[in-house]
């Protein structure tokens, strides 16, 4: 059973994480907060201690007691990481192995979260509860921007070493693994020219809210500006039916009889709900790639995977080593085009 101490402790660092009190915010006195709690003023005074050692409070005199309101990473040694992610397809199910083959390395242990249906508030319910259970390294392969940040930002408050990867870029309160999106995209156009493709054609989701799909579409629409090519971007809901699928497929076929053009899908799954197999006039490229794809005779580019696991194990490291002399770091990887 815990002690008073730990129970005044956990109740506060819940009402932090809920938001009852943000960073900066000032905490009632001990002997208000003792009231409150129905406990003793010492024992207060020993859980705000233990909440001041950990970082996440600081005394502030003449101020007060307040919430921390800088990122301090939490020390010690690696014992456990969450990793919140989903397995649609072979490309994460990749990365979860290689995550895995690390934490093996590192005798640490890996705890999937894997939440149904894949959203952004579905992985933020996981982390917090994660983190409440004791597990203080988390990697995020974040779903899509549809959560609060300002939840992540209490979580590392509480001490949560936090690295996002791929999809969401995180800001300050987590460091970054990911593509190098622009030199992606270089690559692929720069294939696609050589090629033949005289239009170029960029297919990316209409309903999804990631940040490195929204990172390939910008670096697409900056490369046609600066090399002069004829070019376009055309939008498709996730949720398409097949026969809308059938029209807009035909519709980029149309394109590439009228001339040589290449199709570049933001991932391959994309490509996949339009093509079964290739297309006359039409190259088909992507920012992804899967064995499927050289059915439909497509470029793909295959990211490090490996690598990239490592970077984002290494940086929970790195976190735990620096403490409160962290700030959030982003590490970019080339990627390396595939032929069929």
């Amino acid at each position: 059973m815990k002690s008073l101490t730990e129970q005044v402790r956990a109740a506060l660092a819940g009402e932090i994480l809920a938001g009852k009190y943000a960073p900066g915010d000032r905490l009632p006195p001990e002997r208000e907060y003792a009231e409150y709690t129905g406990t003793s003023r010492v024992t207060v005074r020993r859980a705000y201690d233990q909440l001041e050692a950990a970082g996440i409070i600081v005394r502030r005199r003449p101020h007060g007691t307040c919430v921390a309101d800088t990122f301090r990473a939490h020390t010690g040694p690696l014992e456990s990481v969450g990793l919140i992610t989903t397995l649609p397809h072979e490309f994460s199910g990749r990365f979860v192995a290689a995550v895995s083959r690390c934490c093996r390395e590192l005798d640490a242990l890996l705890v999937l979260g894997i939440p149904e249906p894949d959203t952004g508030p579905q992985q933020l319910e996981i982390a917090v509860r994660m983190a409440t259970r004791g597990v203080k390294d988390l990697i995020v392969w974040g779903a899509d921007r549809n959560f609060d940040f300002r939840v992540f930002e209490r979580l590392r408050i509480l001490g949560v070493n936090l690295v996002f990867f791929d999809q969401v870029l995180p800001g300050d309160f987590a460091d970054y693994v990911g593509l190098d999106n622009r030199a992606a995209i270089r690559a692929l156009l720069a294939k696609a020219k050589a090629d033949g493709a005289e239009r170029m054609i960029f297919v990316n989701y209409s309903d999804l809210d990631v940040d490195t799909n929204a990172e390939r579409q910008q670096a697409f629409e900056a490369c046609l500006a600066e090399t002069g090519c004829r070019g376009e971007v055309r939008l498709l809901s996730r949720g398409a039916s097949a026969a809308e699928c059938r029209l807009f497929a035909a519709e980029l076929a149309a394109a590439g009889a009228e001339a040589p053009s290449a199709v570049i899908g933001v991932n391959a799954p994309v490509l996949q709900m339009l093509f079964r197999h290739p297309v006359a006039g039409l190259g088909l490229y992507c920012v992804d790639h899967v064995p499927q794809l050289a059915e439909l005779g497509a470029v793909g580019l295959r990211q490090p995977i490996g690598a990239m696991a490592e970077a984002a194990v290494r940086a929970l490291q790195e976190q735990r080593k620096k403490g409160g002399k962290w700030r959030a770091g982003v590490r970019r990887f080339a990627g390396e085009l595939v032929e069929p």
